[in-house]
């Protein structure tokens, strides 16, 4: 979690203890033979996907905006959980510094040390680390990135906790070097896991070679929430956002977010009091399975406000998340995934990616394509996923998003057909097969194929804005659910 610096040594204690209750609870690993997917190579060997160690990182920051902003990228392609950051500038006394990390216990400190202007404040903020984290146990690992002056200075300060030193993360090999050394500490002893998050790069890429085109993976998993967007090169965009999810994760997205958030995306009235205990029993009991309506319908929401709180996150440090919401291909991974109706899933890639652009979504079911990428990961041919990709993945629809009204030619088995398209319209037409969609005065066109769900017409606008008194957002979310199929007959059970 990525956290402004407190500016006093007064933290929410009981916040911190419930949160780190659960954020060392178990992630469940998904494993799968090669042989399986790569049929006919004769390997039998297992490949095992998991979330790793969950780590709790701690930043010293010189006051650099172009430093930090290079950092917070590397962390959330790391999927570290950034749990405290302070700034040299921020006020703090020496004892309120001290006492702020020895409350957070980090697992790694950062110390990004700027330019020989910060070194006296930056050996200033190691001294108060060395204070608050010398009889920690076990002790915190410290990684310096910096002038070569700044961080010499800093040998002395920080012998103690086995300090590294990196190359700069504004350049390349500093950004690469910082997310191989997060992604080291969460890997732990077992060299040989592939984590959840180099498993979605290695299916976003195979996804993108596919189709040809970009491809975004939208995952929501019990503690973590990934976005990887990827083009047919290889290129990525990643944000992977530790601490937040649909199980574990789920009093974590309230924290950040607030009850609101959540509430904002459940078509049904629910007073806080009575969501907050629901959650709180989500997070308790991670993996235990949505059994009434108002269960799953919370399920819904966090998978929501989980995407919705990685896309600001991703905004934040300076990615592009434009870029990731027109992507041509989404799909859908994790638990998001794994909801009873097709349409649920397809309701949570729609409203929290929020697509600029025509795009087929797809879904994964019980982590099949993420299985595959972390078979490729691990160092299977990529070309040879290609196949598993196709067998596996679930189609759901097209999906043609509007930013004004427009008239909607579409071409379908040959036949032509004009569509009318209302400013804040959201339904799904039954049409199947291969579409060739034309909106008159407008950017939108293409082809594609459309999924199950037929093609979904989307114009209610971007951002997605929603009512802000109960009275008028309930009746306007449960039509959104119905004008796909995402509620009806048995759509509330598993």
């Amino acid at each position: 979690m990525i956290a402004s610096a407190p500016t006093s040594a007064t933290i929410d204690v009981a916040h911190e203890a419930r949160v780190r209750r659960w954020w060392y609870a178990a992630e469940p690993e998904v494993t799968l033979e090669r042989s399986e997917v790569f049929a006919g190579t004769g390997d039998r060997s297992l490949q095992s996907v998991g979330p790793g160690n969950p780590i709790r990182v701690a930043v010293l920051a010189a006051p650099d905006s172009t430093l930090e902003g290079a950092a917070r990228r590397g962390f959330l392609a790391a999927g570290g959980g950034v749990a405290l950051w302070l700034r040299s500038s921020d006020g703090s006394t020496f004892a309120e510094r001290a006492g702020i990390l020895r409350q957070a216990r980090p697992d790694l400190v950062v110390v990004l040390a700027g330019d020989p202007r910060h070194a006296d404040s930056i050996v200033a903020m190691c001294e108060a680390f060395r204070a608050g984290c010398a009889e920690q146990s076990p002790a915190p690992r410290a990684v310096v990135t910096g002038d070569a002056r700044t961080t010499f200075r800093l040998q002395g300060a920080l012998a103690a906790f086995g300090v590294e030193v990196l190359p700069d993360p504004r350049r390349p090999d500093g950004q690469a070097a910082l997310i191989g050394r997060v992604r080291e500490f969460r890997r732990g002893t077992d060299s040989t896991l592939v984590l959840r998050d180099e498993a979605l790069e290695a299916l976003a890429r195979a996804l993108a070679r596919v189709a040809g085109a970009p491809a975004l993976v939208a995952d929501v998993a019990g503690g973590t929430t990934s976005l990887v967007h990827a083009t047919p090169e290889g290129i990525l965009i990643t944000a992977h956002a530790s601490g937040i999810g649909v199980g574990r994760g789920a009093d974590s997205v309230v924290a950040r977010g607030g009850l609101d958030g959540v509430r904002r995306w459940i078509p049904r009235a629910i007073d806080a009091p009575g969501l907050l205990e629901r959650v709180f029993n989500r997070a308790r009991w991670p993996d235990a399975i949505a059994v009434d309506p108002l269960a799953l319908a919370l399920e819904i929401a966090l998978a929501h406000e989980a995407l919705t709180q990685t896309f600001a996150e991703a905004e934040a440090a300076g990615l592009p998340v434009a870029v990731l919401r027109a992507a041509p291909v989404i799909a859908v991974t994790g638990r998001a995934a794994d909801l009873p109706r097709p349409a649920q899933s397809l309701l949570v890639a729609i409203d929290a990616v929020q697509p600029t652009a025509l795009c087929s979504v797809l879904r994964d079911r019980a982590d099949a394509l993420v299985a595959i990428g972390g078979i490729v990961a691990g160092g299977a041919p990529a070309g040879a996923s290609e196949g598993a990709i196709g067998a596996q993945h679930e189609p759901l629809a097209l999906v043609a998003p509007f930013e004004r009204a427009a008239v909607l030619r579409i071409v379908s088995d040959g036949l032509r057909s004009d569509e009318t398209v209302e400013s804040g319209a959201f339904r799904a037409l039954p049409l199947r097969g291969t579409v060739e969609l034309v909106a008159k005065g407008t950017a939108l066109r293409g082809r594609g194929v459309v999924g199950p769900l037929g093609l979904v017409i989307d114009a209610r606008g971007r951002p997605l804005l929603l009512p802000a008194r109960d009275a008028e957002r309930i009746p306007t979310v449960a039509a959104w659910f119905a004008s796909v199929g995402a509620v009806g007959p048995n759509a509330e059970e598993r």
